[in-house]
């Protein structure tokens, strides 16, 4: 597997690495460092090889379909590992490598898997990055659409999120049909559940009306438009608290936002939760919240993990208008979606849920009966039964 992160951690393909490992394949994970992280490592049963990357040479990657400083980092990085090392299977996770992964399966003979976290080519053009003044020049001349077509119609298998951006993969990036599958990125099962909550986590709020948010956190998201929305809450519900976790995008600061609208008193930020402590914030809070702006064409088709997490702990989930995470909420009737940014229409829905508590009683007995079909143990078998075609077909 090739990764353009730091990792660990990496949620998503740890629970892949993880189901690879349970029918007997053994992983091996590339990934850059910038810090003095061990180059080779073993990890939960796996090997992790990092090379080290200046942060001049990682920023040359925003332009990487123009210079081709950051593919030769990756190309020969590989290729060392290639070189003394057997493999089967190449997997790329995301868009960006995918040519040089392309190049290697053909030169080593390997199948190669696309892994695409997001519909890269609608992502990349709305990254403050690709919107600064340089970064519209870079982006008006990196034909990500057609990169993208190129070669994921190369690979021996394309992974999406959804099913809903497998179709425009296959209409409008025109992936065979018959290599395409979707991997949703649920919860495990054993992992999200009662049995793993840290009681002094939810005694440390049990006297707070806890809404909750984990995840990424820029501009996009709608931390501003919760935090303003406490605000106006904190008279009628004295003991109502905004916890956010999550790690902040370079150019989002939630230390500035929280001092900008004086919201010290009733906003939290708690930092990196690391995975296993996440089900009990869950557990801990009253309400979870995901509120992006839906402008785009992807939060439009996708359903953040974070939906999938909440639910499974049983909790009323508000969302804004994002057309496959409201369906999601209001046809299992487990939460509310609201307008990005109507302030009074999210405030009206934290109310109802406040003075009536048979509502979270209600989504909490529904949530557990569809928890089942939405946990990574049962949506991963698509991706494990074509693991085991690609392999025997090697072997």
């Amino acid at each position: 597997m090739v990764l353009e992160s730091e990792f660990p951690p990496d949620e998503r393909v740890e629970k892949e690495i993880e189901s690879l490992q349970r029918i007997g394949l053994d992983v091996s994970v590339a990934v850059y460092t910038f810090t003095k992280r061990p180059e080779k490592e073993h990890f939960k049963g796996f090997t992790i090889y990092r090379k080290p990357i200046s942060k001049l040479l990682y920023k040359s990657s925003a332009a990487i379909l123009l210079v081709p400083f950051y593919c030769i980092f990756w190309r020969r990085f590989l290729e060392a590992l290639l070189s003394r090392e057997k493999y089967d299977i190449l997997h790329i996770h995301d868009l960006p490598l995918s040519k040089v992964g392309y190049q290697l399966a053909c030169k080593h003979r390997l199948k190669l898997v696309c892994d695409q976290h997001e519909y890269y080519s609608n992502w990349i053009v709305r990254t403050r990055h690709y919107n600064t003044f340089p970064g519209k020049m870079i982006r008006l001349l990196s034909n990500w659409a057609g990169y993208e077509r190129k070669y994921l119609q190369k690979a021996d298998l394309v992974i999406t999120v959804e099913d809903s951006l497998k179709k425009i993969y296959i209409e409008n990036v025109l992936v065979p049909e018959s290599r395409i599958i979707t991997l949703p990125n649920t919860p495990r099962g054993e992992l999200f559940n009662s049995g793993s909550i840290d009681p002094e986590i939810v005694s440390h709020y049990k006297n707070n009306f806890v809404l909750f948010y984990a995840g990424g956190l820029d501009h996009i998201r709608g931390i501003d438009f919760v935090a303003r929305s406490v605000m106006l809450l904190k008279d009628e519900i004295p003991a109502i608290k905004f916890l956010v976790a999550g790690r902040e995008n370079r150019a989002f600061s939630m230390a500035k936002m929280i001092s900008e609208l004086q919201a010290e008193a009733v906003v939290d930020f708690i930092g990196w939760v690391t995975l296993d402590k996440l089900p009990s914030y869950v557990a801990a809070s009253a309400i979870c919240v995901f509120v992006p702006r839906a402008d785009n064409l992807e939060i439009n088709n996708t359903i953040a993990t974070k939906i999938y997490q909440y639910a499974a702990m049983g909790k009323p989930v508000i969302v804004s208008e994002a057309r496959m995470m409201k369906e999601f909420v209001e046809s299992n009737r487990i939460g509310f979606a609201v307008h990005y940014g109507n302030v009074n229409e999210f405030c009206d829905i934290v109310r109802q849920i406040y003075r009536e508590p048979g509502i979270a009683a209600a989504i909490k007995t529904r949530a557990v009966d569809i928890a089942g079909r939405y946990i990574w143990e049962n949506t991963s078998s698509e991706f494990v039964g074509w693991y085991v075609k690609m392999t025997s077909s090697v072997c």
